[in-house]
């Protein structure tokens, strides 16, 4: 993995980036403040990585390695984006009631990303615990699967990001 993308999916999994912050929720027995998906995307002969995560202020990024100088190319939003804000409210609130059927290691512990792009990573943080799992995503994809709700509010919440950033590039002086 690129640098610049290790950065950011390192910042967002130390819910202490948000101690500073007000207006921070902990949702659920666990207290979640932040929860995401990770991928894995083959690109020719290479495996890169795609990170979507929301917090508990409304705020939400994606990340995504490229061909880039930096590695990194990704989209903030939230605030300003009643649909993609309330969307990604609905996955941190699935997360959080997931916790307990998740693998838990403290915070700040290892989180390896997922490496084959069969799978998708799911993540839930507090400020105790770093919580996971690694499903085959044709699994997440069957509304009997107990993640399916999570799994389809983040791909409603990428969907939400990619509309944004249309409406954007639409834009005149955008580029």
């Amino acid at each position: 993995m690129k640098q610049a993308y290790v950065n950011m999916r390192n910042f967002w999994l130390d819910v202490k980036n948000l101690e500073n912050r007000k207006g921070v929720i902990e949702i659920g027995p666990d207290k979640i403040s932040v929860a995401g998906i990770e991928m894995a995307m083959q690109d020719g002969n290479e495996v890169k990585h795609l990170f979507l995560a929301t917090n508990s202020l409304g705020d939400s990024s994606l990340y995504f390695e490229n061909n880039s100088k930096s590695g990194l190319g990704g989209i903030i939003g939230g605030h300003g984006h009643e649909a993609l804000q309330e969307t990604a409210a609905r996955m941190l609130a699935h997360a959080s009631k997931l916790t307990g059927e998740m693998t838990a290691v403290a915070a700040g512990g290892e989180l390896p990303p997922p490496s084959s792009p069969q799978m998708v990573r799911l993540f839930a943080v507090s400020k105790e615990k770093l919580f996971y799992t690694e499903l085959p995503e044709v699994n997440l994809r069957n509304p009997e699967n107990n993640f399916y709700p999570f799994f389809a509010y983040s791909q409603q919440t990428l969907g939400l990001f990619r509309e944004q950033e249309t409406q954007a590039s639409s834009k005149p002086g955008h580029s």
